[in-house]
């Protein structure tokens, strides 16, 4: 009920009983009453009483209505009571505008969104717009106009300088709550104001997280390729993909929070490096790229980049030298598309790697001949394995005094479907660096102890089983206790098989090396060490490792005896054995001078084409 309407109301109530008491009194009372002085008498009484009762109808009719005011005013202030509370625990500013005398009231909360306290305002501040910042200005002004032309309400963000000078982040929004009756003029604005300054910093942050890397805050790989959607690359772009060397050793040995301080001091020299040669990213871990538009300019920069590791790094105190190998490729020479100038890049680098580190390979098309070539290997490898395609071959071992077969060493060939029986050679590497060669692995030492617990219950074979076994493989931790268990299922006691070990697995990692070749030593299986000589093998610590037998590698066998150098290295290894107690076999023996030179010099087993090729276990057995 408006105030208009509740006066009408008492006017009306006070208008009709008036009415009605003037017509219908003075009647009543002369249809009853002759008496003239009688009458004027009580005429004088129902004045009287007439004043008392609209006296008292008007004190209702008032009572009643500034009641219903009071109720009202009691509930808008406490809805208005509500709405404060709201504001205050949404942590909200609240602002009202007078659009005709431009005068600004604001709560206390507003205020100290901007480091401003009521009773130390002095005066007023006319233009709250001059707190704004200057390249906010314009779009808080648009959406001010906006809501006053169209009735809407608006949301916008802008930044207010706080009294001690930095910028707070404002969520703004209002709208016109009061306009002219007739015109539709504003006559009133008014909103809230809310400080999201700590959503803004996490917006920031999760912004810089998806395109820059946090530890060295250069650019990933989202805006690295971003950058080259850019028209300026169109012509042609020169990608150098960097990969730190055996960087994850520098880890193992100190620590992931010193490879972290290490990578951001690479990062900084690299950064200072190319400033104004290329763009540069981190694309995770030990890669970096860059890209640059002078092409011509590439394999310099490259060459410039690896040139600027070689000043050691100085991180916590310690001195470390890093390297790197750095694959380039080129577009649109070498790709037709950003994704594939990355794999591109990306193969050269594996190549460099593959070459021996420390160098810049740019990218061929026959690099990725190789690859598909690899692929196509990888893919034939299984299915040979799951279809029975390997074999096995078996190459006697010689005792050079009696000339018995003491021995025999396990040879895997691959029955391939179109290219025949292939050797070792063709598919061994491959196997290895894939790992392939753990399956292929269990896959011969479950065939070989089958094939020589045949020939045991037949009474066909007493001598010793050689079995090469790859460092992929014998590195798995449960490789000691799977050997134990497969012999058993097959009733081979380890002493009838002899593992043939790497000299590259016996130096790489020396303790862990040692503590499985004593595992194995242990479990009853003999041990021997395949190609001795190739590598670099620290004789002071062979001596302390269970080994049983040094073999001779083919490469110093078959220019002997005519190699004086050769026969000076056997002599050697010869020697070395007799003094560790080592037994010595020399392999690839293929002619009678090599077998007698090997006998006169103290050589125990030989095996070679002049005994037998590696033959299937029939034609084995019948030989």
């Amino acid at each position: 009920m408006n105030l208009r309407h509740g006066s009408l109301r008492i006017v009306g109530v006070y208008a009709l009983f008036s009415v009605l008491w003037i017509l219908f009194s003075d009647r009543v009372l002369g249809f009853f009453i002759e008496d003239i002085s009688v009458l004027n008498t009580l005429q004088t009484y129902k004045g009287i009483f007439f004043v008392l009762v609209t006296a008292a109808l008007l004190y209702g009719l008032i009572l009643s209505h500034f009641r219903s005011l009071q109720h009202v005013q009691s509930q808008l202030k406490e809805q208005k009571q509500r709405l404060e509370y709201v504001i205050q625990g949404a942590g909200l500013g609240y602002w009202d505008r007078d659009c005709v005398t431009n005068v600004h009231v604001v709560n206390d909360t507003w205020l100290s969104m901007i480091g401003l306290k009521r009773e130390t305002l002095k005066g007023e501040v006319d233009d709250w717009m001059s707190l704004v910042h200057p390249e906010d200005k314009s779009s808080i002004q648009e959406a001010i106009i906006q809501a006053m032309s169209r009735s809407a309400s608006y949301v916008v963000e802008f930044r207010m300088r706080h009294r001690d000078g930095h910028w707070v982040w404002i969520e703004s929004s209002g709208a016109v709550v009061k306009r002219h009756e007739n015109t539709g003029t504003p006559l009133r604005i008014a909103g809230t104001h809310k400080d999201v300054s700590e959503r803004k910093k996490a917006q920031e942050a999760i912004t810089f997280l998806a395109h820059y890397d946090p530890l060295t805050k250069l650019p990933n790989r989202t805006l690295l390729k971003l950058e080259l959607e850019k028209p300026f690359y169109a012509k042609g772009v020169a990608l150098l993909f960097l990969d730190l060397d055996q960087f994850q050793r520098i880890n193992d040995l100190y620590g992931h929070s010193f490879g972290d301080r290490l990578i951001e001091a690479v990062a900084a020299r690299f950064e200072a490096l190319c400033q104004d040669a290329g763009f540069l990213a981190r694309m995770g871990a030990d890669e970096f790229v860059m890209v640059m538009s002078e092409v011509d300019q590439a394999y310099a920069r490259a060459n410039a980049w690896l040139e600027s590791l070689k000043t050691p790094f100085m991180v916590e105190g310690k001195r470390v030298h890093v390297r790197a190998s750095i694959g380039v490729a080129l577009f649109p020479q070498d790709a037709k598309s950003i994704e594939e100038l990355f794999r591109n890049a990306d193969t050269a680098l594996h190549e460099a790697k593959r070459l021996g580190k420390n160098q810049v390979v740019l990218y061929t098309k026959a690099m990725t001949e190789q690859l598909i070539h690899m692929d196509t290997l990888d893919k034939e490898l299984q299915e040979a394995l799951e279809t029975d395609a390997f074999v096995l071959y078996y190459q006697p071992q010689v005792d050079l005094e009696s000339l018995e077969t003491v021995g025999a060493e396990v040879l895997v060939r691959w029955q391939h479907p179109i290219r025949g029986l292939l050797s070792p050679y063709a598919f061994i590497p491959r196997a290895e660096e894939s790992g392939f060669m753990v399956p292929l692995g269990w896959w011969i030492v479950q065939k070989a102890l089958r094939q020589l617990a045949f020939w045991k219950q037949a009474g066909m074979f007493a001598g010793t089983l050689a079995i090469n076994i790859s460092t992929v493989q014998i590195e798995e931790e449960s490789f000691v206790a799977t050997m134990c268990r497969l012999c058993e299922e097959e009733g081979i006691a380890p002493s009838c098989i002899e593992l043939e070990v790497t000299e590259s697995f016996v130096m790489k990692n020396t303790k862990e090396s040692a503590s499985k070749l004593l595992a194995l030593k242990e479990a009853g299986f003999k041990l021997s060490v395949d190609d001795f000589g190739t590598g670099y093998s620290s004789l002071s610590y062979l001596k302390q490792l269970p080994i049983d037998k040094l073999k001779i590698d083919r490469s110093f066998v078959k220019d002997t005896p005519k190699s004086e150098e050769d026969c000076a290295i056997i002599k050697a290894i010869i020697t070395l054995a007799k003094n560790l107690h080592l037994e010595v076999l020399g392999e690839g023996v293929e002619t009678q001078e090599q077998a007698l030179f090997l006998k006169k010099e103290g050589c125990h087993v030989a095996q070679g084409y002049f005994y037998a090729k590696p033959m299937p276990p029939e034609v084995f057995m019948a030989v």
